[in-house]
């Protein structure tokens, strides 16, 4: 799986499609053995792959949609179509160098973790504050660190975990 073809926005679905099916204009999808053809592109319409989503009668609904490669670790779409309309199978395990980091200054949407020089911004209109001590687990994917998840854990990991 290559995560930096991807093209954002990342229309995902949580559970891998039971089939995928193409023909020369348009891709379908049947969720689970005995669900009904979903229509996910049509490529006989005008326009790029959202404006051609909005032009699609009875179409795929997906289950999120993922503006960068943030959004999609927090997610964790297991399949989903980019923004060039390109299927990508995001089921197959992936692996990644993982440390815990307390948070140590909040201001506005903003996130200060120790022995990180730079802040994280969260995806949100409120200011943030935490009353307790909390960590956070980041992840390295292209030597660039995401948050993962939270958590009241202090246990320490410098290790591989999936994504």
């Amino acid at each position: 799986m290559n995560l930096n073809s991807i093209k954002y926005p990342f229309f995902g679905l949580f559970k891998k499609p039971y089939n995928i099916s193409f023909t020369l204009d348009k891709i379908f999808v049947n969720r689970n053995k005995d669900s009904h053809k979903e229509t996910v592109d049509d490529k006989s319409l005008q326009g790029d792959y959202f404006a051609r989503l909005l032009q699609i009668d009875k179409r795929i609904e997906f289950d999120c949609t993922c503006k960068d490669l943030q959004q999609l670790i927090l997610k964790r779409p297991n399949w989903g179509m980019d923004a060039n309309a390109t299927p990508f199978d995001l089921s197959n395990p992936l692996y990644c160098r993982a440390i815990k980091r307390r948070v140590v200054k909040t201001r506005d949407n903003l996130l200060w973790l120790d022995k990180i020089s730079y802040p994280f911004k969260i995806p949100t209109e409120e200011n943030l504050s935490f009353d307790d001590t909390i960590y956070v687990t980041l992840v390295s994917l292209n030597n660039e660190w995401f948050i993962k998840h939270f958590t009241f854990d202090d246990t320490p990991i410098d290790r591989k975990i999936l994504v």
